[in-house]
């Protein structure tokens, strides 16, 4: 592995080469297990909506179908292809993983390519594993000190930083040398984008799915010789310093491989933007002693990350309102509940909601996207309040593994059926034993 002195470009790539199981602590392999069966579920939900539809019609107007499975479809694509659709299905519902403190969804682009690569190469269990876990920590651990500053700036941190970690999962995956892999770092940054302007349409997803295609384009044009900048993260041109506004040289990844942030990442209870999930908790505390009715005045102490990433304050679909931290609130403490109908065209447009949801307020209060505060001011002037440190699935309050694999089954279930969704689990239970990855990625197909 390159040392600390190396530029960032040398110590991501040095990293992602030597990662194998054995360097990996079991919990965290079990953290990255988890992760992937949360994959499998919200993109076998993912791939009913319509904006994978869309994106299927598009990739196959030219016929050239491939061989590489297209999840919760009858259908196959080309490797790059699928790994688009299926990237961005897995953003789809916005019901997949999150690192809270970079911001961006880490799972939804790297599971996607590093499935339709190894469906291709035959890879084994063990060598997606290890794959993932190195792709994963890297677009982590640059999230975690750039990430926010991207958002500041109008980025989507996910559009931007994981097509990198993507592209390095899968220069892993083929067996690509460290030189190689600092190419494959460059390659992949000068296609990194995304904009805070597109959240609320099918854009977001958007952002997943070419982050999963560029990945895997950046990785093979590295293996076939194409050439790109192997120091594209550092100096006053790399990355960092443009996207971000950070200082050039600005360290990063110095902790890799002794923080293993795949065990500081998020599953998701709810079907929307993760900032809002505190501000939800509270609500769902606050229906046991709120009537709507009676309520003047709804006021969430939220942070300014949630406030600027989803404050849309009079959602019109169910896309916008994920990203509404006014309507979660006003949903949740009607029903007592956060249920993924919720967050659908016609549930956004209830009488009820909008009337509850006009009286909310945010307040730039709290440093982690993680902790908020509801106060409901009643009709007669009394006030009731929650506060939510950690929300649930986050680090300080997490899904566990039973949560998980019930997550799993209500999402799946539908879509591949019940002999099915537990030959997944036990696949993916024993990852590390799979002899080729072509078993699970069938196994994700309704073929």
């Amino acid at each position: 592995m390159a040392g600390k002195d190396a530029g960032a470009t040398a110590r991501f790539a040095g990293f992602a080469h030597g990662v194998t199981l054995a360097t990996v602590p079991a919990a965290a392999q079990d953290a990255a297990k988890r992760m992937i069966l949360d994959w499998a579920g919200v993109t076998l939900a993912g791939s009913a909506e319509p904006l994978t539809d869309a994106l299927i019609a598009a990739k196959r107007s030219g016929h050239d179908n491939g061989a590489a499975t297209l999840v919760g479809k009858g259908a196959t694509a080309t490797v790059e292809g699928a790994a688009l659709v299926n990237g961005a299905a897995a953003h789809a519902l916005d019901f997949d993983d999150y690192f809270a403190e970079g911001v961006i969804h880490g799972s939804a682009p790297l599971v996607a390519a590093l499935l339709a690569v190894g469906e291709d190469r035959r890879s084994t269990g063990e060598e997606f594993l290890a794959s993932f876990l190195a792709g994963y920590e890297v677009h982590a651990h640059l999230s975690s000190v750039i990430g926010q500053p991207l958002i500041h700036r109008g980025h989507h941190p996910t559009g931007v930083l994981t097509h990198l970690g993507t592209a390095v999962g899968v220069g892993k995956l083929i067996d690509l040398d460290t030189e190689k892999l600092s190419t494959c770092l460059g390659i992949a940054s000068t296609q990194a984008a995304g904009l805070l302007a597109s959240f609320g349409t099918m854009c977001k997803s958007l952002h997943t799915g070419k982050a999963a295609a560029d990945g895997v384009l950046s990785a093979l044009l590295a293996e076939a010789g194409f050439t790109g900048s192997s120091r594209i993260l550092d100096g006053d041109r790399g990355l960092p310093t443009v996207l971000a506004g950070a200082e050039p040289d600005l360290p990063v990844g110095l902790d890799l491989g002794s923080r293993w942030l795949v065990l500081e990442s998020a599953i998701k209870p709810y079907a929307a933007c993760g900032a809002i999930h505190a501000a939800i908790d509270a609500a769902i505390e606050l229906s046991k002693d709120v009537k709507p009715q009676h309520v003047a005045q709804v006021q969430c102490e939220v942070s300014a990350i949630t406030i600027h990433a989803a404050g849309i304050d009079a959602p019109s679909t169910g896309l916008e309102s994920k990203f509404s931290t006014q309507y979660a609130v006003a949903a949740a403490l009607t029903a007592g509940r956060s249920p993924a109908s919720d967050f659908t065209d016609a549930a956004v447009l209830r009488p009820d909601v909008r009337n509850l949801m006009s009286k909310v307020s945010l307040l730039d209060t709290y440093e982690r996207i993680t902790e908020a505060k509801v106060r409901v001011t009643r009709s007669d002037g009394s006030t009731v309040e929650r506060t939510v440190d950690w929300a649930k699935g986050s680090p300080g309050n997490p899904m566990t593994r039973a949560d998980t694999v019930e997550k799993f089954f209500e999402l799946a279930e539908p879509v591949i059926g019940q002999h099915r969704v537990r030959e997944v689990v036990s696949m993916i239970d024993a990852l590390e034993e799979q002899p080729d990855i072509r078993r699970l990625a069938q196994a994700l197909s309704t073929r």
